[in-house]
């Protein structure tokens, strides 16, 4: 494989013509859209006009005049067929870990004498420090069992509560078999709610068809909806009816503008808001949602295999000598969209990318994480991604940043 070869595989891509959707600097490399996917391109445009004239002249005619009021669900009805939903069961509302404390909570205040809470070893922390929190609420009658991922299903009992877990693990990119782990909790008479932050955009989801009755994801990585979108939660229609909110507020209730003293639960996924919506975020989420429009996420997962299949292909001929070890699932089908390698020195050689502007990222312990975005990555980002990591291996200038002190935000 040479780069003209990359070019060449660029030049034939079915989903070349979605870069157009974005603005990219033409001198960086990113692969970190895992993290904070790129700006839409007409986003700015859109959210320059929500604030000069829908605000700005409009004022508060913005509700009705501008759609502000129904803004949040139709994202969320945008969103619903890129994860696998149908219409009125998905809103964007809030952020993540909010929309985690009100599935969980409220599935937790109704699990009876069932009072295990299992989430898996390794995820990303803030879904467990949400249900100690929760568990504190509820007056400590819950455990929290924290279970490597290859002993989740062995540790399901009859005192099972509820399971929190992530569809892709954040680390590595290890992919849980969704529609598998789904039925194995129902049969055990276990709600599960699914994290979809590193999946949605990402890897096909079929949320219906996997009998899937729970979920939240924020908007901000693969789909590109800017530093800190609202995020989103998902119900199915199955279990809408019988999910009662503990997080409750006038824009869940079932008469909103009747301002009754008494709190009556929507009877739609309207149930999942609380507060005024933020206008100006769901804006930039809904830009990144449509730039989804017209592609297939079957067209994505297949550029997204050999993009990061390449990536390997190409670590392994010029940097395993180096002592880059691969942590993500070398078995593509259990891999999301990204590629992490172990790296003692991870830290100062992301550093040192970051100076010849690439951009991946760090996370402890020792992994460096590089986002495999097809909406806008090329195979060429990929070859040189791999020749400027052999080049600052090969020159040792990863060592000017060895002694760097951690940067707040890594």
């Amino acid at each position: 494989m040479k780069r003209l070869d990359c070019k060449a595989l660029d030049d034939n891509c079915p989903m070349a013509w979605t870069r157009e959707r974005f603005d990219l600097p033409d001198d960086l490399l990113y692969f970190d859209g895992n993290s904070l996917g790129v700006l839409p391109a007409g986003a700015a445009a859109d959210i320059a006009q929500t604030v000069t004239e829908e605000w700005g002249q409009g004022l508060i005619r913005g509700w009705l005049e501008a759609d502000w009021f129904t803004l949040a669900r139709r994202a969320g009805d945008a969103l619903a067929p890129v994860i696998g939903a149908t219409e009125g069961e998905v809103v964007l509302t809030d952020s993540t870990s909010v929309n985690i404390f009100k599935l969980c909570a409220a599935l937790m205040k109704k699990s009876g004498q069932r009072k295990h809470v299992m989430m898996e070893k390794d995820n990303f922390p803030t879904d467990g420090y949400i249900l100690e929190g929760i568990i504190d609420l509820l007056g400590r009658d819950h455990e929290l069992q924290i279970v490597p991922r290859t002993e989740i299903v062995s540790a399901l009992t009859e005192n099972t509560a509820l399971a929190l877990l992530t569809h892709v693990n954040y680390r590595t990119g290890e992919m849980f078999d969704m529609a598998d782990l789904t039925r194995t909790c129902r049969l055990a008479g276990v709600p599960i709610v699914w994290d979809l932050c590193h999946s949605a955009g990402a890897v096909p989801l079929r949320l219906n068809d996997w009998g899937v009755e729970y979920a939240v994801g924020c908007t901000y990585k693969f789909l590109n909806g800017g530093p800190g979108s609202t995020s989103y939660a998902y119900i199915s229609r199955t279990a809408l009816d019988r999910f009662s909110p503990v997080l409750t507020g006038w824009f869940s209730h079932a008469n909103q503008f009747g301002f009754e003293e008494g709190y009556r639960e929507a009877d739609s996924i309207n149930k999942m808001q609380v507060g005024t919506p933020q206008v100006l975020s769901l804006r930039g989420a809904y830009n990144g949602i449509m730039s989804y429009s017209d592609v297939p996420m079957e067209n994505v997962r297949e550029k997204s295999l050999k993009l990061s299949n390449l990536f390997i292909e190409l670590a392994e001929e010029r940097l395993s000598h180096y002592g880059f070890d691969l942590a993500s699932p070398r078995d593509a089908q259990k891999r999301g969209s990204q590629i992490s390698f172990y790296h003692d020195e991870g830290y100062a050689i992301c550093q040192a990318l970051i100076a010849r502007n690439v951009i991946p990222d760090y996370r402890e312990p020792h992994i460096l994480r590089f986002g495999i975005t097809p909406l806008y990555m090329r195979y060429v980002d990929v070859w040189d991604c791999v020749e400027i990591i052999a080049d600052i291996m090969d020159t040792g200038a990863w060592r000017a940043f060895q002694s760097a002190s951690r940067s707040a935000v890594t």
